[in-house]
């Protein structure tokens, strides 16, 4: 029988193809970074948060850019990417929120300018303060949280934040400023996480007493994507609950016996 060569190696390197994509879609990115085209604060100090946590193994994405099959997004709208940050969470918030109440993971975080009060996600909003009212203190709210582990509980900065959030009950709020405004908080929904943020970039925060902002930042985009929902409690009956299935109970063995 004679051999087809030219078409034998053909197909064969038409396996080899689809093997070698198949393993570059299955080591994609599972973490994503998206901002503008500009890093906020034109720092780069984000970038070396996401390598902290996530060594290689994340993209820099920009608005408008897909994220669905990202396991974590984090967005950072700070100082003059905020506008176009806002301009994004109104024209996409509905996907969002979709993606988080699917499985998603998401990070936003903002200390903006040249804005007000704008909508974030599931009812939370973010508020621009004044100069003069942003705070330069941060303080944990439970101290004792792996969120905080190796970061400290206490930081300063100029400024720390220059949001505070308002959050539904929802949310757990997690940092608080020296004003005891909410400035980090996050929340489960569906089957994913979020947490909130109106702190500035890293470049500005100082530690306290041996704390250490860099840190908080690598393991706030950690927490986002590890957090895990409290197991949900069965409610232990009432007594007189027990007396209502005993009677039940021994109506349904007096009906057998008379029927015996």
């Amino acid at each position: 029988m004679k051999i087809k060569w030219g078409a034998a190696v053909g197909r064969l390197a038409g396996i080899v193809l689809a093997a070698c994509a198949s393993l570059g879609s299955a080591h994609a990115a599972q973490h994503a970074y998206l901002t503008g085209a500009s890093e906020p604060w034109e720092d780069y100090s984000n970038q070396t948060a996401m390598s902290a946590a996530f060594g290689d193994d994340w993209d820099r994405l920009q608005y408008g850019d897909s994220f669905n099959s990202h396991a974590l997004l984090y967005i950072d709208g700070g100082e003059f990417t905020s506008t176009e940050m806002v301009n994004y969470l109104g024209t996409n918030r509905g996907l969002l929120e979709d993606y988080v109440v699917g499985g998603g993971r998401l990070f936003i975080n903002a200390a903006t300018e040249f804005q007000s009060t704008f909508e974030l996600v599931f009812g939370a909003t973010s508020t621009e303060l004044r100069n003069e009212d942003r705070s330069y203190a941060a303080t944990a709210v439970d101290p004792t949280s792996e969120l905080f582990e190796g970061a400290g509980n206490q930081w300063k900065g100029y400024h720390f934040s220059d949001n505070s959030l308002s959050v539904p009950d929802t949310f757990s709020t997690l940092i608080v400023d020296g004003a005891g405004r909410t400035v980090l908080s996050g929340g489960f929904f569906g089957k994913g996480y979020v947490m909130l943020g109106a702190q500035t970039n890293t470049i500005w925060h100082e530690g306290v007493n041996g704390s250490d902002p860099a840190q908080l930042r690598v393991n706030e985009l950690r927490y986002t994507l590890n957090a895990t929902s409290p197991p949900v409690e069965s409610p232990i009956p009432e007594p007189g609950m027990y007396l209502m299935m005993l009677l039940g109970l021994a109506g349904v063995v007096l009906g057998v016996w008379r029927r015996a």
